[in-house]
């Protein structure tokens, strides 16, 4: 049973701008060779396009084509939190985590104006070679949320995009054994 769900909406401007340059920037640098036939070290040069060119492949397909879906499911005691990839479409739709909100122990509200609160964090997860995975809908957002859960064992660090309801639900509970 849905508790809740929440689609978080997009604003991708930094995302689809920085698409724009790396592919123009590809583009350029595919041209250079082609303008100045003899130049030394072409493939340099063209292999340098080709970065571009995948890096704004990854971006496109990561942050401007895909959408995330949360929801909190389940009944009583039992919830979990799952996140749903979809298409910008919505017909492919894949689970790509499922974690109980029992597990949860440790949630921080990253602001994009307090940038040294995320690079403690990080550091501090890297340390501790916990496996990260991000959830966030945009590239830069203003807030978003950090999540320590442990699953199976093992402790997971979760980036979620920022919604007060959604924060509320995945606070740790401290009377939970």
């Amino acid at each position: 049973m849905v508790q809740y769900e929440w689609i978080p909406t997009k604003s991708n401007q930094k995302a689809r701008n920085t698409v724009i340059v790396l592919f123009f920037g590809a583009l350029a640098l595919m041209l250079i060779p082609t303008a100045f036939p003899a130049l030394p070290f072409r493939w340099v040069v063209q292999l340098l396009a080709l970065i571009l060119l995948t890096a704004g492949i990854f971006m496109t397909t990561r942050y401007l084509t895909k959408m995330f879906l949360y929801r909190i499911v389940g009944e009583g005691a039992e919830l979990d939190l799952t996140v749903t990839e979809a298409s910008s479409n919505g017909k492919r739709q894949v689970t790509v985590c499922r974690v109980g909100l029992s597990g949860i122990r440790r949630l921080v509200i990253l602001d994009a104006t307090k940038p040294e609160i995320e690079k403690e964090e990080r550091a501090l997860l890297k340390k501790s070679h916990t496996k990260q995975f991000d959830y966030r809908a945009d590239l830069c957002p203003a807030k978003s949320i950090l999540l320590i859960v442990e699953e199976g064992g093992e402790e997971l660090c979760l980036f979620l995009s920022y919604e007060e309801r959604l924060a509320s639900y995945l606070a740790p509970r401290e009377n939970e054994e």
